[in-house]
């Protein structure tokens, strides 16, 4: 809590006003007002008349009461405060972070192929992964390869939107080779007989050949956009 919360609290708990106690510690309720609103701090004399009145110590209204305690401690003795108060600070982040996880449920034989392609089918069971930001999808599938990089990665978990069409020549999306059994998340361009999948991965081989080159798929029944990635994250491991 901050000075200006712990004021707060000192006051209400004395069942004071901000105009009672203003008037006893002698300045102005606009100038009280100020400190409970984190917009100054009293002046040292001032100090000592609120901490009077309220029957608080000024360390306790700054925050800073643990403060006489570790200052009379040995020096071995404040080593082990510090690392003891380090780990307390670990454990309250890793809580924090853990109650900021959204869970995506992942295609557990589903997989993604930013390479030369992987198998794909509707039989699929699922695992939960987390992510410290929330984003509407349809389907969350994990990306095989690395003919995507550096935008997307090996690994990485894939958010797709359901969508039918290419909106945004270039765009990211995810497509089925139906007559191949094989799916894709590639930059898509939609030609007059072919759907081009490229890959943003621009390697080449020692005689300067794409290790990756653009894949070709005819624009007909056997070729299926599946939808657009919309997002695509490392997953962060929960503490339970």
């Amino acid at each position: 809590m901050k000075f200006s919360e712990r004021l707060k609290k000192a006051r209400k708990d004395k069942g004071y006003t901000q105009e009672q106690l203003a008037k006893i510690i002698g300045v102005s309720k606009q100038a009280y007002r100020l400190y409970e609103q984190d917009r100054g701090t009293p002046r040292e004399k001032v100090l000592d008349s609120l901490c009077e009145i309220l029957d608080v110590d000024s360390h306790y209204l700054f925050n800073t009461e643990i403060l006489p305690f570790y200052q009379e401690l040995s020096e071995p003795h404040q080593v082990e405060a510090v690392e003891f108060t380090k780990n307390k600070l670990k454990e309250q982040k890793i809580i924090s972070l853990n109650n900021s996880l959204t869970p995506y449920e992942v295609e557990e034989e589903q997989a993604l192929s930013a390479g030369y392609g992987e198998g794909y089918t509707q039989e699929y069971g699922k695992e939960v992964v987390y992510w410290n930001k929330q984003v509407k999808h349809d389907r969350a599938i994990i990306i095989r390869g690395n003919s995507m990089e550096p935008d997307y990665h090996y690994g990485q978990i894939a958010l797709i939107r359901y969508q039918n069409c290419v909106d945004v020549p270039g765009g990211i999306y995810a497509v089925d080779d139906i007559e191949r059994g094989l799916a894709y998340i590639k930059s898509v361009y939609m030609e007059d007989e072919i759907i081009r999948l490229v890959s943003l991965n621009d390697e080449e081989d020692f005689e300067g050949n794409r290790l990756f080159p653009d894949i070709l798929l005819p624009r007909n029944e056997n070729t299926r956009i599946i939808g657009k990635v919309i997002a695509a994250f490392t997953p962060i491991e929960k503490n339970f």
